[in-house]
Order: structure tokens, then C-alpha cells, then sequence
């Protein structure tokens, strides 16, 4: 309705011109001289605008013919067009549905063929395209365990989107199992924020990005966890599975510089997560030698609370130096110190038992064993109690060969 209204108004404007133009011409129709080297050509206004006016619907004619041979007619050049723009947004389409069923191969194919072949013809590593368009292409990929074309989009980032393309690599490298190269990517990831150097999108992506940053240091820990002992992680120290770090460390092959490590690893680790994880750290610490640290990590822990997995692992260690006095000290000190405060827990009575026990096997005094063993007559039901009540009866078995005895008792102690 508008359009036609100004088309109205602008041929009323345009008609009133050319009649104030005609009766200007009517009282003196004036001159145009035309000049082209030796030749002249005059004649009136009028006539001149007329070939000024025939001269520009021929140019129009012209460039609409033109494009009519090369594009077809505006119908069909529109309906083309309209037709590959469907094309387009229908490929998209597919890749997401694929995506949706977890057909990332499917999905990252349709999606170089929609952008590949669409109405704006963006290339595939045009950066045209949009730095976020490579960056999702790169996680479709990825996921697809197509690495290298992965690679290929995150070498057309824009510098806003680089820190979330670093982070994109180092899933890249974890996914394709070049641990070490994952590591440093990792770390330079980490170092950014101590360089000034945090883009605006970064952080608007906060707590989020720091918290992806701890799933892949955790991921990357589960694989190699001694290398992973670095000042770097202090950042995304919050977001970190150390539970995880932990059971890798136990798993995993001991370094040479076992006790290096180990002190890199309490100046990781704040208190607070010390006493969190005490009983899977108190394990790391027996299985690198590090005795010391961990029976005072122990006794540190079990003199405010009752730890009851790491009570059980604690005697299992002190069971070992039942002849050192330090240790015994230590033990008798720890479980006075329980007795007090849970005279009626199991676990409480089942560690006291089992150090009572040890003392009269090392010193000979099996005629006060009975006397012993009857402490736990209360707690018969106890799962843990069952557990050690059977294998003393398989380590005192006479009639037991040796050799059986011993892997009898490997496998029940597992």
C-alpha cells in the first residue's frame, strides 16, 4: 500500500516537471552544440534530452538482457536462488539431526556440503564463514575422530576465539592420544590469564570454560598422572577431579624422582583437599615410600574425625612397623584417642584388635589371642569384621599348604 502510494506521488512530481520543462521549451526552445573533434552537431534541448533518456532505457534494456542470458529470467534466477538457499538450510538440517543420534561422521559431511554449496558460496575454510562456524565444524570433526580436518578449521580462528580454539586442540589431542602435545596446549592455556592476554569472550563464558578446562586436565591426568604435577594447574585447581588423579597415581608406573614428585604434589594440594581426599592420598604417599608424610597425614586426619576407610588403610601401613616405637606410639596415641570418642564403633574396636593381635603374634603370646579375638563379638554382622575374622582363619590353618595360604589370602585381601 505504501509503495504504491509513493509511486503515485512521484509520478505526479515527475509529470509536473516535464510539463513546466515543456512550456519553458515553447517560449524558446534554446540550443545544445555537440563537439567531437571536427564535427559539430546542434540542436535543441528538448531533442537532446529525449536522446539522453532513450540513451539510458537502451543501457537498462541492455544489462537486463545481460543477466537474463547468464542467470536466466528474474523469475527463474529467484527461484533458483530461493531453491539453494532451501537446499542449504535442509543440508543443515541433516547435519544437526545427525548430530542429534550421535552420527558425528554423518553430521560433519552434511555440514561441509550445506556450506560448501549454498547461495553465499562460503568455501569450506573461508573465513567468511565465521570464526564460531570453523570452531563448530572443528568439535563435529573431533567427534568424528576426523583430526585432521579438526585442525584444519582451527588454523581459520579469529584472535577473539582463540583461547576456546586452544582448548578445542587440546580435546583434539586428547582424543587422538598425543598426550604429551595435549599437556602443553594445557599449559599454555593456563598461563594466559598471568599474560593479560583473556579475550572479552572468554570471559563471558566464565565459571564454564574454567570448568571444561579442569575435565580435560582430569582426563589428561587419568593418563599420565605423574607428568601432570604442574604449578600450572593452580588456576583450575577448583574444577579438578583429584579423586581420579589419585586412583591414576595409585595405577599407574612409579618415577625414578618418586619422592620429588610426591612434595610437588602436597604443594598442589591445599589442606582443604588434603583432609578431602586423605584416604586415596594416605595410599599414594605408602606406595611412593613417603612412610612419614603419611602417618602424619593419618594422625592428623583421624585426630578430628573418623575416616572409616582410611582408619582401615592406616593399620594395614602400621601393621608393618609394629616394631618401631615411633609408630607405636603414634598407633596407641590415635586409637585412645577414637576409643574416647566412638567406644562403640566397630571400626574402632576392629583396628585395636588387629593391632592387639599383630603385637601377640610378633611377641609369641598366642595364649591371650582368645582373650582378643572376643572383642568383636558384638559386631559379628559387620561386613568388615567377617572379612578379617575369615582371613585369620586361613592364615592359622595348619593343614594349609603354604603356597596356597599365600594366594588364598592375595586373592581374599583384594
Amino acid at each position: 500500500m505504501t509503495d504504491g502510494i509513493i509511486l503515485i506521488v512521484f509520478s505526479v512530481i515527475l509529470l509536473l516537471a516535464l510539463a513546466i520543462l515543456t512550456n519553458a521549451l515553447s517560449d524558446d526552445a534554446g540550443f545544445v552544440l555537440m563537439v567531437w573533434h571536427q564535427q559539430q552537431v546542434i540542436t535543441t534541448v528538448g531533442f537532446g534530452l529525449l536522446m539522453v533518456v532513450l540513451l539510458t532505457i537502451v543501457l537498462i534494456a541492455l544489462f537486463f538482457i545481460f543477466r537474463t542470458v547468464l542467470f536466466g529470467s528474474e523469475y527463474l534466477y529467484q527461484k533458483r536462488k530461493a531453491k539453494t538457499r532451501r537446499k542449504t538450510l535442509m543440508s543443515l538440517d541433516t547435519a544437526i539431526r545427525h548430530r542429534l543420534v550421535a552420527d558425528d561422521a554423518g553430521s560433519f559431511l552434511a555440514m561441509e556440503d550445506s556450506l560448501t554449496n549454498n547461495s553465499l558460496n562460503l568455501r569450506p575454510f573461508n573465513k567468511k564463514k565465521g570464526s564460531a562456524l570453523h570452531l563448530l565444524q572443528a568439535d563435529v570433526a573431533c567427534r568424528a575422530g576426523l583430526y585432521t580436518s579438526a585442525n584444519e578449521h582451527l588454523t581459520h580462528i579469529d584472535s577473539d576465539d582463540h583461547e576456546l580454539a586452544t582448548l578445542l586442540r587440546v580435546k583434539i589431542c586428547l582424543a587422538s592420544g598425543d598426550f604429551l602435545q595435549a599437556k602443553s596446549a594445557l599449559e599454555l592455556l593456563l598461563i594466559y590469564p598471568e599474560q593479560s592476554v583473556t579475550e572479552p569472550i572468554r570471559e563471558s563464558l566464565q565459571p564454564h570454560f574454567d570448568r571444561q578446562v579442569g575435565a580435560l586436565w582430569s582426563q589428561l591426568a587419568a593418563q599420565i598422572p605423574w607428568q601432570m604435577l604442574s604449578q600450572s594447574i593452580l588456576p583450575a585447581q577448583q574444577y579438578i577431579d583429584w579423586n581420579l588423579w589419585l586412583q591414576a597415581l595409585l595405577t599407574h608406573e612409579m618415577p625414578e624422582q618418586a619422592m620429588d614428585e610426591i612434595s610437588r604434589l602436597l604443594l598442589l594440594m591445599t589442606p582443604e583437599m588434603q583432609d578431602q581426599y586423605a584416604d586415596a592420598l594416605f595410599a599414594v604417599l605408602i606406595r611412593a615410600h613417603a612412610d612419614q608424610r603419611a602417618f602424619a597425614l593419618a594422625e592428623h586426619i583421624l585426630s578430628q574425625r573418623l575416616d572409616v576407610a582410611l582408619l582401615s588403610r592406616w593399620m594395614s601401613a602400621s601393621l608393618a612397623h609394629t616394631t618401631d616405637e615411633d609408630v607405636a606410639q603414634s598407633v596407641d596415641r590415635v586409637l585412645m584417642q577414637l576409643e574416647q570418642r566412638y567406644p562403640a564403633q566397630p571400626d574402632v574396636v576392629l583396628a585395636r584388635v588387629r593391632w592387639l593381635r599383630a603385637g601377640l603374634k610378633s611377641s609369641a603370646q598366642s595364649e591371650q589371642m582368645p582373650a582378643v579375638l572376643d572383642q568383636l563379638s558384638p559386631f559379628q554382622n559387620h561386613p568388615l569384621i567377617q572379612h578379617y575374622q575369615l582371613l585369620w582363619q586361613v592364615e592359622d590353618h595348619s593343614d594349609i599348604d603354604d603356597h596356597f595360604r599365600t594366594a588364598l589370602l592375595d586373592n581374599l585381601s583384594q
